[in-house]
C-alpha cells in the first residue's frame, strides 16, 4: 500500500476510521467482528487507525471504541499509527485544563493498551 506523510509520521495512504464499530452507521457489529476487521486492515497494509474516547453506543459512555482498537492492535502497536480524540467541556486555561487533558489522555492510553498515541485531537 502507498504511504503518506503527516508531517514526520508515515502512514498508509488509506487509514481506518473505527467509529462505526461503536456507533454512527446502523447496528454495531460484535467486538469479535470489529477486532477481526481492524486486524485484517492491518494485514492488508493499513497502518493508520482513528478512534476517540467518545465513540460509544449512542455516545452514552467513554472508551468503547478505544477498547476495541487497543485489543485489536496491541500485538502490532510498534507498526501502526493511532490517532484518538478527547472531548473537553469548558475548563478554561491553565493548570485545570492541563489536569483535565492529562486525565483524559491517561484513560485513553489505558484503553488503547499503549504508553503513547501518535496523534491526539481536541
Amino acid at each position: 500500500m502507498k504511504k503518506r506523510k503527516l508531517r514526520d509520521i508515515e502512514v498508509s495512504a488509506v487509514g481506518m476510521g473505527c467509529m462505526a464499530f461503536s456507533h454512527g452507521y446502523g447496528k454495531i457489529p460484535s467486538e469479535e467482528y470489529s477486532i477481526e476487521a481492524i486486524q485484517n486492515a492491518y494485514r492488508h497494509g493499513c497502518t493508520f487507525f482513528d478512534t476517540a474516547e467518545v465513540y460509544s453506543p449512542n455516545l452514552s459512555g467513554i472508551g468503547h471504541n478505544e477498547l476495541i482498537v487497543g485489543k485489536a492492535l496491541e500485538n502490532v502497536r510498534e507498526n501502526v499509527v493511532i490517532a484518538t480524540k478527547l472531548m473537553l467541556h469548558s475548563v478554561g486555561f491553565g493548570r485545570k485544563a492541563y489536569d483535565e487533558v492529562r486525565r483524559h489522555l491517561e484513560g485513553s492510553l489505558d484503553r488503547l493498551r499503549t504508553d503513547y498515541v501518535d496523534i491526539y485531537f481536541v
